[in-house]
C-alpha cells in the first residue's frame, strides 16, 4: 500500500541564516542580563534552537556563541579551561533539547509540558554549573569541593532562573517559529512511501 507523507526540509542558505539569527539571539540573551549574576537567557535560546531545529544546529550555535562570548566576556578574559567546560555544558543542554523536541507532540504550551521544561531546565543547568565549576577549579587550582561550596548561592540562582526561563520562553518561541514562520523556514516536501499492512 502506498501513501503520501509530508517531510520538512531546509535549504542550506536558509539553515546558515537561521543559525546566525539564533546565535545572535543567544548572545543577546547573555549580554542583556549581564548585570544580574548567573541570570541569563542564552542557555534557553540554545536549548530552544535544538528543540525546534535539532542537535546539529543547536551545537553549531553553541560553538559560535561560546567563541564570541568568551572573546568579549564582560566578566573577564578568555580562559581556555572555563571555555571548554562551558562548551561541554551547553552541548549537553542542546542534546537534551533535541531529544525533548523530537519526542514532543501536541500542545507545547500545556501546563504539564511547561512543568517538564522547568525540570529539564533545572537539571541541565545544574549539570552545566557542575561542569563549569570543574573548569574554574582546573583553571585556578582551587579544590573542586571548595569551588562548589563557594559558588552554591550562584548555582541556586542559575538553576532556579533557568527553570523559569525554559518553561516561560521555549513554548512561546517554538509556537512562533512553527506557526508564524513555518513556511518562511521549512520547505515541505511530499514523499511517496510504502506501507505494508497485514490482513
Amino acid at each position: 500500500m502506498e501513501a503520501l507523507r509530508a517531510r520538512h526540509s531546509m535549504k542550506p542558505s536558509r539553515r546558515v541564516s537561521i543559525t546566525s539569527i539564533m546565535t545572535a539571539l543567544a548572545l543577546i540573551g547573555n549580554y542583556s542580563l549581564v548585570s544580574i549574576p548567573n541570570v541569563e537567557l542564552g542557555s534557553t535560546i540554545l536549548f530552544t534552537t535544538a528543540f525546534v531545529f535539532g542537535f546539529p544546529m543547536g551545537v553549531t550555535c553553541v560553538l559560535l556563541m561560546s567563541i564570541i562570548y568568551a572573546s568579549f566576556n564582560p566578566w573577564g578574559g578568555f580562559i581556555p579551561q572555563i571555555w571548554f567546560a562551558q562548551v561541554v555544558g551547553w552541548a549537553f543542554m542542546v542534546a537534551v533539547g533535541a531529544l525533548v523536541g523530537r519526542r514532543s507532540s501536541g500542545d507545547s504550551s500545556s501546563p504539564l509540558f511547561r512543568l517538564e521544561l522547568a525540570a529539564v531546565g533545572a537539571f541541565t543547568t545544574l549539570f552545566f554549573d557542575l561542569v563549569t565549576t570543574l573548569g574554574y577549579s582546573w583553571a585556578f587550582g582551587i579544590p573542586y569541593l571548595a569551588a562548589l561550596v563557594t559558588g552554591l548561592p550562584f548555582t541556586i540562582i542559575h538553576v532556579a532562573s533557568n527553570a523559569f526561563w525554559f518553561a516561560a520562553v521555549t513554548p512561546g518561541l517554538n509556537s512562533i517559529l512553527n506557526t508564524h514562520f513555518q513556511f518562511a523556514i521549512w520547505d515541505e516536501q511530499i514523499e511517496l512511501i510504502q506501507e505494508i499492512s497485514e490482513e
